[in-house]
C-alpha cells in the first residue's frame, strides 16, 4: 500500500497560508498590494479588534468580472503573469495567485467587484475556502474584500495571536510603510469605527512624509537624488538629530515595493561616519526605480528581499548620494525641540506618540514649537535645489561654492560652552565636542598623509608600561606608527617617545596615550562602524581636546570656531554628540513674545 498521498486542495491552501497569512497584518499587505496592482488611487482599510474579526480593504481599482471573481479564489489564479519569461520581468506588486485563496481557507471571506464596463458588480462568500455562494449586486467600480474571524478554523494558529493593540500596531506601521512608498494613492485606515489615519493623494514625496510623521520630521529630512541610466533614486535621509535604536525607519522601496536590504542599509549608516551616537540606527526613505528584468523578487515568499543583478554599483551610488547630502546639509540642530532629540529615543513630552517619531501635528498644549522656521512649503522648494548638487554627488566644498556663514565669538558660559554669533542669531557651541571633532580630523588626515606631519620632541619622553599596557601597545603599534609616534622601548616596561603627530605637540603626551590605552582597556565592545584605527583616534581626540570647565580667551574661542568652519562635517563630535546649537533671531523673537 503507499505511502505518499496527493493532499486534498484544502489542506494545500492552508498550508500555503502559513506562508503568506502570519497575522491579520499579513491580510491586511496582500489585499493592499492587490489594490494597488488594480490601479487604485484610493484604498480605505477598516479593522476590528486589531484585524482578529474583522478586516475590510476597499479600492476604486478596475474591478473584476463575476467570472474572474470566481477564478481568483483558486490556488496560483493570477492575472499579473502568463509564462515562465514574466517571472523575470515582474512589475506588480504581487504575482504568485495564491494569497486570495489561502486567505479564504483560515478565514470567512466575502469579495465584492465590479468592472467600469460591467453593469452591475458581483459578490462571492466563502468559508474555510469553501464557495457557499455567488450573487449579482449593484455597487460602483473597484473591488472590497471582508474578512471575518480570521483562523477560525486553525486554533492551534489563532491562540498565538497577540492582544488586540499589538496586532493593530503591526497594521499601523503596515499601512504607513506602504502610504510612504505609495504617495499618489490617497489611503485610509480605521480601527474599531475610528478613524486613525487619513492621507490625501499628494505628488511629492515629502508630502508624505508630514502626513505620517508630522513637518518637524519632515523638516529634518534631506533629499536625496541619482538619475543614472541604470537605475533611478529618489528619496530622504534624516538629519542625524532623527538617528533612532532601531531600524524600524529606515524604508526602501524598488518599483513601489517595500523591502529589507540590511547591506544596503549598513552603507547607508557607514556613510554618516562618526555623526551618530553609539547604536544609533539613521532615519531613510530610500525610493529605486530600476528596470524589472534587472532584478529577481522571487526570492522570498512574502516577496521582502529582492536581488539586484548589478548591486556593488548601486550600493556604491547610494553612499555616494546620502555621503553627498550630508556634506553639504547644515545638520546643526535647531534651539532645544531639535537637538533634545540627540539624546533620547523618547519622543518629546509635548507630543502625542503616534509613531516613533516626534510629530509636529500633535504639538500642542501651550508648549512653543520653535522648530518651525521651515515650513512643508519652503522645505519643498529646498528640495529643487538640492537635487541639483546631488546630480554632482562627489563634488567637494570649494567647487561647489557652499561655505558656512562665519560666526564670532562672544562669551563662555561655565568655561565649558561658547557663544558666537552667526548671521541667523547665536549659536551654543560645545568647546570639548568641538575640539574634539577637530582634533579628530587632524589625525585623519595625518594618519592617511604619506608625508607625515611630525615633531620631534626636544626632550625625549621616557614612559612606564604595565603589561596590560604594553600588550596594548603591541597590538596597535601600527597605528602609532601610521600617525607619527616614535615609540621605542627603553629597557623593560620603558619606552621612549622620540616624536608625535604636529597637532599634538602642546599636549601633555603622556596623559593623552595613557588615557588612550586606559579607554581601550575599559572598552565593553568596539563600534561596528568604526575600525580599530578610528577607535584609538577617536580616543586620543578625546584626551587631547579642550575639557569642560577650561577657560578659554577670546582669541581662543574664535581660533576654534575658525578650525570648525574648514571641516566638511563640523556638527557632531567623533561620538556622534553636537558640537553646535543654534538659536535663530525668529526662535528668539519668539521666545521674548515678539513674534
Amino acid at each position: 500500500m503507499s505511502i505518499i498521498k496527493i493532499l486534498p486542495e484544502n489542506l494545500v491552501n492552508q498550508i500555503a497560508a502559513g506562508e503568506v497569512v502570519e497575522r491579520p497584518a499579513s491580510v491586511v499587505k496582500e489585499l493592499i498590494e492587490n489594490s494597488i496592482d488594480a490601479g487604485a488611487n484610493s484604498i480605505v482599510i477598516e479593522v476590528k479588534d486589531g484585524g482578529k474579526s474583522f478586516i475590510k480593504v476597499t479600492d476604486n481599482g478596475k474591478g473584476m468580472s463575476r467570472e474572474d471573481l470566481e477564478m481568483a479564489l483558486q490556488r496560483h489564479a493570477t492575472s499579473k503573469i502568463s509564462d515562465e519569461k514574466d517571472l523575470w520581468s515582474i512589475s506588480t506588486m504581487g504575482f504568485r495567485g495564491e494569497a486570495l485563496a489561502s486567505i479564504a481557507s483560515v478565514s470567512k471571506l466575502s469579495i465584492k467587484s465590479k468592472t467600469e464596463n460591467d453593469l452591475g458588480g458581483s459578490q462571492i462568500d466563502c468559508e474555510g475556502g469553501d464557495i457557499r455562494s455567488i450573487s449579482d449586486i449593484g455597487m460602483s467600480t473597484g473591488t472590497t474584500v471582508e474578512v471575518f474571524d480570521l483562523f477560525f478554523n486553525t486554533p492551534a494558529r489563532q491562540k498565538y495571536l497577540k492582544k488586540d493593540a499589538s496586532e493593530f500596531g503591526h497594521i499601523a506601521a503596515l499601512f504607513n510603510t506602504i502610504a510612504l512608498g505609495h504617495p499618489e494613492i490617497a489611503m485610509k485606515l480605521i480601527h474599531n469605527g475610528k478613524v486613525v489615519s487619513d492621507y490625501a493623494r499628494v505628488t511629492d514625496l515629502i508630502s508624505r512624509v508630514s502626513d505620517v510623521f508630522g513637518n518637524t520630521t519632515a523638516d529634518a529630512m534631506l533629499p536625496i537624488f541619482y538619475g543614472g541610466s541604470d537605475f533611478h533614486m529618489d528619496g530622504f535621509i534624516g538629519k542625524p538629530l532623527l538617528s533612532r535604536s532601531t531600524t524600524s525607519h529606515q524604508y526602501i522601496f524598488v518599483n513601489g515595493r517595500a523591502i529589507q536590504h540590511h547591506l544596503l542599509a549598513h552603507r547607508i549608516k557607514a556613510a554618516y561616519h562618526s555623526m551618530l551616537m553609539e547604536n544609533k540606527k539613521p532615519v531613510f526613505i530610500l525610493n529605486i526605480k530600476i528596470d524589472p528584468s534587472l532584478i529577481d523578487v522571487n526570492v522570498h515568499p512574502r516577496k521582502i528581499e529582492i536581488r539586484f543583478e548589478d548591486q556593488q554599483t548601486l550600493i556604491k551610488t547610494v553612499y555616494g548620494s546620502v555621503s553627498s547630502a550630508l556634506e553639504k546639509a547644515n545638520l546643526m540642530p535647531k534651539g532645544f525641540s531639535e537637538s533634545r532629540n540627540y539624546m533620547s529615543d523618547r519622543l518629546p513630552k509635548m507630543e502625542q506618540p503616534k509613531m516613533d517619531f516626534f510629530s509636529a501635528k500633535s504639538v500642542s498644549s501651550g508648549n512653543v514649537d520653535f522648530s518651525q522656521g521651515n515650513n512643508l512649503k519652503n522645505h519643498k522648494a529646498e528640495i529643487g535645489n538640492a537635487m541639483e548638487f546631488s546630480k554632482n554627488m562627489m563634488e567637494d566644498r570649494e567647487a561647489s561654492g557652499i561655505d558656512e556663514p562665519s560666526m564670532k565669538a562672544i562669551s563662555q558660559v561655565a568655561n565649558s560652552y561658547i557663544v558666537a554669533e552667526s548671521a541667523d542669531g547665536l549659536v551654543l557651541i560645545d568647546q570639548h565636542a568641538a575640539h574634539e571633532k577637530v582634533r579628530f580630523e587632524q589625525l585623519m588626515t595625518q594618519f592617511e598623509k604619506q608625508d607625515k606631519n611630525v615633531q620631534a620632541l626636544l626632550v625625549p619622553l621616557q614612559m612606564e608600561f604595565s603589561a596590560d599596557e604594553l600588550t596594548l601597545i603591541q597590538e596597535n603599534q601600527e597605528v602609532f606608527d601610521g600617525l607619527g609616534f616614535e615609540i621605542e622601548p627603553f629597557g623593560g616596561n620603558s619606552y621612549v617617545i622620540q616624536a608625535v603627530p604636529n597637532c599634538l605637540s602642546g599636549e601633555d603626551i603622556d596623559s593623552v596615550i595613557k588615557g588612550v590605552l586606559d579607554d581601550l582597556q575599559n572598552e565593553k565592545t568596539p563600534s561596528n562602524m568604526q575600525g580599530r584605527t578610528e577607535e584609538i583616534l577617536t580616543y586620543m581626540s578625546c584626551r587631547s581636546a579642550i575639557k569642560f570647565g577650561q577657560s578659554l580667551r577670546p582669541d581662543e574661542m574664535q581660533a576654534l570656531i575658525g578650525q570648525m568652519e574648514k571641516l566638511k562635517r563640523p556638527y557632531t563630535c567623533p561620538h556622534g554628540r553636537p558640537t553646535m546649537i543654534s538659536l535663530t533671531l525668529d526662535e528668539l523673537e519668539k521666545m521674548f513674545g515678539r513674534k
